[in-house]
């Protein structure tokens, strides 16, 4: 099992791609970390929102989680379909606690998405449609 690049470093801050495709995190002495959200087949996935970021900054990172099946919650800040929506979620837990990024994949029932990290395997889509630009945008509470 790989260990997840955040473990061990120390978040600065944190931006989301104004397109939701992918998220950064600086690093306090080091190079920033993206996770990109990824979509299998014909499907899209995008981060949703940050929940608390007040934790996750300035204290070392012990753990990164994946967490499947999150909470159902109606609207989406990017208009994708929710006919067929799966909510996941990534707990960053750190010494102050932990903050979660909520995010989705939307489509026909058959297809997932995931978090891809740093360089990790990333599908991107049949038709790219997983493909940020990573235009940065700070996250704030």
């Amino acid at each position: 099992m790989n260990v997840n690049p955040l473990v061990g470093k120390v978040v600065t801050a944190v931006y989301l791609a104004n397109d939701g495709g992918a998220i950064r995190f600086d690093i306090d002495g080091g190079e920033p970390i993206v996770a990109r959200a990824d979509g299998d087949c014909c499907s899209n996935s995008w981060i949703e929102e940050v929940q608390g970021l007040g934790q996750l900054l300035g204290s070392p990172v012990v753990c990164v989680e994946d967490i499947g099946d999150m909470p159902t919650k109606e609207g989406n800040r990017y208009g994708y379909s929710e006919e067929e929506m799966t909510y996941y979620g990534c707990k960053i837990t750190t010494e102050n606690g932990y903050a979660l990024i909520d995010y989705r994949n939307s489509s026909n029932g058959y297809y997932g998405g995931s978090l891809e990290w740093n360089g990790g395997y990333f599908y991107g889509g049949v038709h790219d449609q997983n493909i940020s630009t990573q235009e940065w945008v700070l996250v704030t509470e």
